[in-house]
């Protein structure tokens, strides 16, 4: 069996600058491989450069507050709401490129607060998973800085995701 085979994903770490230095600073070591994007363009960007890295299995996650009511994650001013015309073609465009594809990304996890409680987090985690072809987590839970390690996020706290398939149908298929 190759390397990749037997390895366990590693995290690849893209924050929202306004939440990075101050959620993970304190005195035990957090994240310490942690990029930055205040944007769908930088987080692009930050997708690109790492294609240089050595390939391995990864989980891309995506690190920031989420929106007050929708609960959607943030990079910078943008929410992830695939029903934004602009966010979902950003999600189409990187599909086709294979850009996740060819980084080994073997899962997307949305990490901020509750990111998969409310209606418009839960289609938005279906409607990524549906659109890059892989599985799409996200927070049940508000997370904190104790669920990160050096790592990143803490597989302890695996409990605290959810993915997309998972997530109960929406009312307007339960109703029919």
């Amino acid at each position: 069996m190759s390397a990749i085979g037997t390895s366990r994903p590693v995290p690849l770490n893209v924050a929202s600058p306004d939440c990075a230095e101050t959620f993970f600073a304190g005195a035990a070591a957090r994240c310490v491989t942690l990029q930055h994007a205040a944007s769908l363009a930088e987080l692009r960007e930050v997708l690109e450069r790492c294609l240089d890295d050595p390939a391995q299995p990864v989980t891309l996650d995506l690190i920031g507050h989420s929106t007050r009511g929708h609960r959607l994650l943030r990079l910078g001013r943008t929410p992830i709401d695939m029903l934004d015309p602009q966010v979902a073609g950003f999600f189409r465009t990187l599909a086709h490129d294979q850009l996740l594809t060819r980084l080994h990304v073997t899962a997307v996890r949305l990490l901020g607060c509750e990111t998969a409680v409310t209606e418009a987090g839960q289609r938005t985690l279906r409607m990524l998973s549906h659109t890059l072809r892989l599985p799409v987590f996200g927070a049940r839970k508000p997370l904190l800085k104790s669920h990160s390690n050096s790592a990143g996020f803490d597989p302890a706290f695996a409990h605290v995701l959810i993915e997309a398939a998972a997530l109960p149908a929406p009312a307007t298929v339960r109703g029919r």
